[in-house]
C-alpha cells in the first residue's frame, strides 16, 4: 500500500484542484458546498493519503463507508480576510481597524498626492510583453528588499516555476497581477491566485525607495477594494505569522493534517496509525524548533547594524541655490537621490513636480531638496 502526500493548500489555491480523495468541499463561511469532478474512490483505495494544510474553514468530506480519517492541529496559523459581511473596502477598515483606519486612508492619499499614481489590475488578460516587465521588476523589487533585510527570500528560491506558470493563469481568470505605478514606473507588484472567489496572495514586493509610503499596506487596501468590486468574499494570505497579516486579518485560522485511509485494510489501518504517531511528533517539533527559531531571529535583529547610507544635516539658511547646479535623480548616477527625496515628499507633503535637487558639493556628496515650503539638506557616507 502506498503513502500518497499532499499539500492541500498549494492543490486548492496554486493548482485550482481538490485533491481527488475528497468528494466535496464544504466552506463554512457561507454554508456552501462545491462538488468535487477530480472525485476518485476506487483509486485512493489503493493509498494511504496523508493531507496536510487544509484550512480550517473548510471541511472536506471522505465517503465514510469506504474510509477513515485520523485528524492533527498543525502548529502552524492561517491568516485571512473573510468580505461577507461587508460592502465596501472602508466598511473593513472601520470594522477591522476601528479608529486607525483614517492611518491607512491617510497613506493612500498620501502617495496619490507626492506622486501621479495609477493602479493596475490584470485578470483574465495580459501580453507577453507586459508579463515579462513585471515580473522581471517584481524579481528586481524582491532581491533589494531581501538584501535590504539581509535574509534569504523562498520567493526567489521558486522563482522560475513562478515564471512559467504565471502567464497562462492570469489568462485563464486562475491568477492576477497588481501593480502600482508612479507614472510609467511599477513601485508595488503581486501576484495572487484565484479559486471558486477566493484570492490567495502568493507573491508580493515593493520599491524599497518608497518605503516611507507603506506601499504594502496600500496594495492590501486596494486588494481588498478589487475583490469586494468583483464577487470575491476571501482574502486569503496564507500561514506566517507576520505582523501585517495580523492587523489585517479577521480570521486567523487552524491548518488540520487529515491521514485517509481504507477501513476495511487491516494494512491500511497498521500503517496510518504509524503516520498519525510521526505527524503528531513532527508537529510537536516544530513548535519546540520555531520558538528557537524566533528567538533567534529577534537577537540577531538586534545585534546586526543597520548602516545608514546618508543623513539629514543642519541646514545653512545662507545658501545661495544660484550657485549650485540641479541635479536629476532619474539619472543612474543619482539613483542613490531617490530614497531621501521620497522620504522628504511624504514628510513635507509635497508633489514630486514641485522639488528640486540641488548638487552642493559633489566631492562631499552633499545635496540640497528644495520644495515649495520646506528644504532638506542631505549628506551622504
Amino acid at each position: 500500500m502506498n503513502k500518497k502526500n499532499i499539500d492541500f493548500f498549494f492543490e486548492y489555491y496554486e493548482k485550482s484542484n481538490i485533491p481527488d480523495t475528497f468528494s466535496e468541499v464544504l466552506y463554512i463561511q457561507e454554508q456552501k458546498k462545491i462538488a468535487n469532478s477530480n472525485y476518485n474512490a476506487s483509486k485512493n483505495l489503493e493509498n494511504i493519503n496523508s493531507i496536510f494544510f487544509i484550512p480550517n474553514y473548510i471541511i472536506p468530506k471522505i465517503d465514510s463507508n469506504l474510509f477513515k480519517v485520523k485528524k492533527v492541529t498543525q502548529f502552524f496559523k492561517g491568516y485571512t480576510v473573510l468580505l461577507d459581511e461587508f460592502t465596501t473596502v472602508d466598511d473593513y477598515l472601520k470594522f477591522r481597524f476601528k479608529k486607525n483606519a483614517k492611518s491607512i486612508l491617510k497613506r493612500v492619499k498620501r502617495l496619490e498626492l507626492c506622486f501621479p499614481i495609477s493602479y493596475h489590475f490584470f485578470y483574465g488578460s495580459i501580453s507577453q510583453v507586459d508579463y515579462d516587465f513585471f515580473m522581471n521588476s517584481l524579481k528586481e523589487m524582491i532581491i533589494n528588499r531581501f538584501k535590504q533585510r539581509d535574509d534569504i527570500s523562498q520567493n526567489l528560491l521558486n522563482w522560475d516555476h513562478y515564471q512559467k506558470i504565471f502567464f497562462s493563469l492570469i489568462n485563464e481568470k486562475k491568477a492576477s497581477l497588481f501593480v502600482i505605478k508612479n507614472d510609467d514606473e511599477p513601485i508595488c507588484i503581486s501576484i495572487s491566485n484565484h479559486f471558486n472567489g477566493k484570492l490567495f496572495s502568493s507573491v508580493s514586493s515593493y520599491n524599497i525607495d518608497y518605503g516611507k509610503f507603506s506601499l504594502g499596506n496600500i496594495e492590501i487596501y486596494k486588494k481588498l477594494e478589487w475583490c469586494l468590486k468583483n464577487g470575491h468574499n476571501a482574502y486569503e494570505m496564507g500561514m506566517g505569522d507576520l505582523s501585517y497579516k495580523r492587523e489585517w486579518s479577521n480570521n486567523i485560522y487552524n491548518f488540520e493534517y487529515q491521514i485517509i485511509y481504507p477501513k476495511k485494510s487491516i494494512l491500511g489501518i497498521v500503517r496510518a496509525n504509524i503516520e498519525y504517531a510521526k505527524v503528531q511528533m513532527k508537529e510537536g517539533l516544530y513548535k519546540i524548533a520555531y520558538v528557537k527559531y524566533k528567538a533567534w531571529k529577534a537577537k540577531r535583529k538586534k545585534t546586526t547594524p543597520f548602516l545608514a547610507k546618508y543623513s539629514i544635516a543642519k541646514l545653512d539658511n545662507e545658501l545661495t541655490l544660484e550657485n549650485f547646479s540641479i541635479v536629476d535623480f532619474n539619472i543612474e548616477n543619482y539613483h542613490f537621490l531617490r530614497k531621501p527625496l521620497f522620504d522628504f515628499l511624504y514628510l513635507s507633503i509635497e508633489n514630486i513636480s514641485t522639488v528640486v535637487i540641488y548638487e552642493v558639493s559633489k566631492p562631499e556628496k552633499i545635496y540640497l531638496i528644495v520644495g515649495k515650503t520646506k528644504r532638506q539638506q542631505v549628506v551622504f557616507t
